[in-house]
């Protein structure tokens, strides 16, 4: 329990890391842009990192909306595959494809930050979690039309049942 407590502060301290960059990076209300971020400022956090484009103004929950324009390469193992330039519904099964665009869906309409945990047991890795954070950015200020994001891995990872092989 102390490995999982210890795992979840380390993911917490991350993402409030990124929280605050992506902060700092707003002018007078306005959302910061793709253009603003500084790689060399989140560096520690770039193989958990993520972009995703928003394809349309009003996503409305549909996955084929949203494409992940950058996956960091940490986020290979939590997916086995690459994931970047494809949409959500290339990515995921219909079910884990509506949770992703409900949750992006509502960064896109809110302009405001979403957070959570969820379960990768839909990969086949029981006691492994995914603590996310998705922060809006927005070309012109207002519309967001593309979503940073930051994931920590969470629990064990079970090589034997999951499919991740090393790469050695």
């Amino acid at each position: 329990m102390a490995g999982l407590a210890s795992e979840m502060l380390a993911a917490l301290h991350a993402h409030e890391d990124i929280f605050r960059y992506w902060k700092s990076l707003r002018r007078r209300g306005r959302l910061p842009s793709r253009a603003d971020l500084d790689p060399a400022a989140i560096k520690r956090r770039l193989p958990t990192i993520s972009l995703i484009d928003v394809l349309e103004d009003h996503p409305q929950n549909a996955p084929e909306v949203f494409r992940q324009r950058l996956a960091g390469t940490g986020l290979f193992t939590a997916y086995g595959e690459e994931i970047t330039g494809r949409t959500l519904d290339a990515i995921y099964s219909p079910s884990e494809a509506l949770y992703w665009a409900e949750h992006l869906s509502l960064v896109v309409e809110t302009r405001k930050p979403n957070v959570g945990l969820h379960s990768m047991a839909w990969r086949g890795v029981k006691g492994l979690s995914l603590f996310w954070l998705r922060l809006p950015l927005s070309s012109d200020g207002v519309k967001v039309d593309m979503i940073l994001g930051h994931d920590a891995l969470i629990g064990k990872i079970d090589v034997s049942s999951s499919g991740i092989k090393s790469a050695s």
